[in-house]
């Protein structure tokens, strides 16, 4: 785990003009999350990748509970009945949109043929855990609702911590049936070694960030938020988890892709050679990310064709 952020501090480094890894770490506490916000996705802007083209797309604003969650449709034809995939943003919790998103959104629906549903869940510290979740939740409810009966769910980075956190969620509740997972450079535990208060180490970069997401300190360990605290993986949706090699997060997205698979659950794990955290060109599809992005969308097809992973 302190290899992970140490590796985040890079990014933050290259954001805010930090020299130094503890510099960073500290740096970040006398921020605040709007300053990070503005300066994750500025910089996932920033990326130059062409935008893929789709049929349509369609804003809508789920309401349930008390609770606005904004959904953008992306249809690849007129077809109807198609299969769907759920995409849930990365960004460090903090940061990152539907419109951050956008262009990883068009591509999986201009490969794969499915339609996408893009949720604009709420960033944190506005969105505590577990906001964030319900919203996925009633997100994935939603499609149910329309009759849609082949549903991947796919998270990167931050976003993957929500997906598999909502295949645990969705399992206990007994909701609708989830095809299949798909986790790409998942970061799957908050727990930051027992505290999320300030150490002046590497991880003090993810404590702050925990520390935005959840509300209590001892919610780091929920499993919805720390998937790999989880006791029972079994019952889960069939997974694929996407690593990149040179990633700090891929050590821990092949335990818990370890995990699944001791639990019974049909796991693919792909890690692209000589890559780091997809992160910003993940999110614009650039195409440094595609031979990633292009796996996810086979290992989606032969899920929704009933194929073996």
């Amino acid at each position: 785990m302190k290899r992970f952020f140490a590796q985040i501090a890079i990014l933050l480094w290259s954001l805010f003009g930090m020299q130094d890894g503890y510099g960073a770490a500290s740096s970040i506490w006398e921020m605040s999350a709007e300053e990070v916000r503005d300066r994750i996705n500025e910089i996932i802007e920033l990326v130059d990748a062409p935008v893929p083209s789709v049929y349509s797309t369609t804003d809508h604003l789920i309401l349930k509970d008390d609770r606005e969650t904004p959904i953008r449709i992306y249809c690849p034809s007129e077809a109807k009945d198609l299969p769907a995939i759920l995409l849930i943003h990365g960004g460090a919790w903090v940061a990152g949109s539907i419109d951050t998103h956008d262009n990883l959104a068009r591509y999986l629906c201009s490969k794969s043929g499915a339609t996408v549903i893009s949720v604009g869940y709420t960033n944190a510290p506005e969105g505590k855990f577990p906001l964030p979740l319900e919203q996925c939740y009633d997100a994935l409810t939603y499609l149910s609702e329309l009759n849609i009966s082949q549903i991947a769910v796919v998270g990167d980075s931050a976003g993957g911590n929500l997906a598999a956190g909502l295949c645990l969620m969705n399992r206990d509740r007994g909701g609708p049936k989830i095809t299949l997972q798909v986790l790409i450079n998942p970061a799957p535990d908050l727990t930051c070694e027992g505290t999320l208060q300030p150490q002046n180490d590497s991880l003090d970069i993810l404590r702050w960030l925990a520390i935005q997401y959840v509300d209590k300190e001892e919610d780091a360990s929920h499993p919805y938020v720390s998937p790999a605290t989880a006791q029972d993986l079994k019952n889960l949706p069939p997974a694929i988890v996407i690593l990149a090699e040179n990633d700090e997060l891929r050590a821990d997205g092949q335990k818990y892709a370890d995990r699944l698979t001791a639990a019974g659950i049909p796991t693919f794990v792909y890690c692209q050679e000589g890559i780091g955290h997809l992160a910003a060109a993940g999110a614009k599809a650039a195409p440094s990310a595609l031979p990633s992005l292009d796996v996810a969308v086979d290992q989606i097809l032969q899920a929704f064709t009933n194929k073996e992973l």
